[in-house]
């Protein structure tokens, strides 16, 4: 097709070089010639662009030949024939579809990868926190971080009051009638976090997920700790709560090895352990497993709690103190839990209670409930229980 293009435009400019005929005096002769002139031309281009358009070059090579003898007979104008060349010319050196594509292609891979591989979104999302961390000597940031509203108002500091601090069990009193007619937990599947937010967080509604996530063997959640994990077997819990060792004498790898020695037999045992230190958060990750409705502008939880039990029943409800957004999983057996509402919300406030079952997960916020729950045998055929709870930052 260049080719074709190329012979065209030597042809057109061959004719420059032949005599040219004298123009008439005659202005009228004169537009009559043009118009002469230039009609078989556009023509032929037509005719050209409607073959080209249908792919037949043996159709192409013959116009072109009438387009040759054309020429010599018409004896153009040479502004006719400066108009059909540029138009070649700027068709002949149009860049081809295929490499035009070719330049978009990796950014639109690019984009694709930044929006559906996770791992690549929290990878750019660490290199961000890392530069912020290195410009933290230079520019303090964390006030804006940690401000609701980035723009300060008119308000004289001096002048504003300074709201009384509320304790773990109270609540203000205008969000009680949030929970005076809530009769049940509602349950769903196959949810978006924006869609739980929206219709149960938003209204301190607690509500749960029957697909969370799936069933757990605890003989592999044994072996991840150990294997993948070991180096969670040395931290210091900020919580524990255990009839497996004496306080004096516990630490989280002696705890565990002799609970997964003990569950070849009918010994009754309970752990509790909280996870508060930074570190230690992050290696529980790899058995506290973040669900499928955990979205990526929610920040990780800054606490974990492990609950862990075999053949054991409670004899009375254990309060956990929370705060923030609480997503409870329930990965193996049952688990009793009550949810309390706080005062002054509980005169006029039911208690919930419910049960847990594995493969569920219960989401609600501590802005209203207390959370309780007990360890129980009753309920299902597995005499092992196993659950993980994590707390999250929760500001709409």
């Amino acid at each position: 097709m260049i080719k074709i293009h190329s012979n065209l435009m030597i042809a057109v400019r061959g004719q420059e070089e032949s005599p040219v005929v004298e123009e008439p005096a005659n202005p009228p002769l004169l537009k009559q010639q043009r118009q002469r002139h230039f009609n078989p031309i556009e023509t032929i281009l037509v005719t050209l662009v409607t073959n080209s358009s249908n792919g037949v070059m043996d159709s192409l090579e013959k116009e072109f030949q009438l387009f040759f003898l054309s020429l010599k007979k018409q004896n153009p104008l040479a502004e006719c024939k400066s108009v059909i060349c540029n138009q070649l010319q700027e068709f002949e050196h149009r860049p081809p579809l295929q490499k035009r594509c070719l330049h978009r292609i990796p950014i639109l891979m690019v984009a694709a990868l930044f929006l559906w591989y996770n791992d690549l979104h929290w990878f750019l999302s660490a290199i961000g926190r890392l530069f912020l961390i290195q410009l933290t000597p230079y520019w303090n940031w964390s006030p804006l971080y940690n401000a609701k509203c980035l723009l300060q108002t008119g308000d004289n500091p001096t002048t504003m009051t300074v709201p009384v601090a509320l304790s773990f069990s109270e609540v203000d009193d205008e969000n009680c009638v949030l929970c005076e007619f809530i009769d049940f937990i509602p349950t769903v599947s196959n949810v978006t976090f924006f869609f739980i937010q929206q219709h149960y967080l938003e209204s301190a509604v607690p509500v749960i997920i029957t697909d969370s996530h799936q069933l757990v063997r605890v003989q592999h959640l044994f072996d991840v700790i150990f294997l993948k994990s070991s180096n969670f077997l040395k931290n210091q819990p900020c919580d524990v709560s255990t009839n497996l060792l004496t306080k004096k004498f516990f630490n989280v790898e002696a705890a565990l090895i002799k609970a997964a020695k003990l569950l070849k037999f009918d010994k009754k045992w309970f752990l509790q352990i909280r996870n508060c230190e930074l570190e230690a958060v992050k290696l529980a990750r790899a058995f506290i497993l973040r669900p499928y409705y955990y979205p990526k502008h929610l920040s990780p939880a800054y606490t974990t709690w492990l609950l862990m039990s075999h053949n054991y029943r409670s004899k009375e409800m254990r309060i956990l103190r929370n705060k923030g957004l609480i997503i409870m999983q329930q990965l193996l057996g049952d688990l009793v839990v009550k949810l309390r509402t706080k005062e002054p919300c509980i005169a006029n406030c039911p208690n919930m209670h419910l049960l847990l079952k594995q493969g569920e997960s219960l989401i609600f916020t501590t802005d209203l409930w207390i959370l309780s729950y007990g360890f129980t045998t009753e309920f299902s055929s597995n005499a092992t229980s196993v659950t993980t709870i994590m707390e999250i930052e929760w500001d709409i």
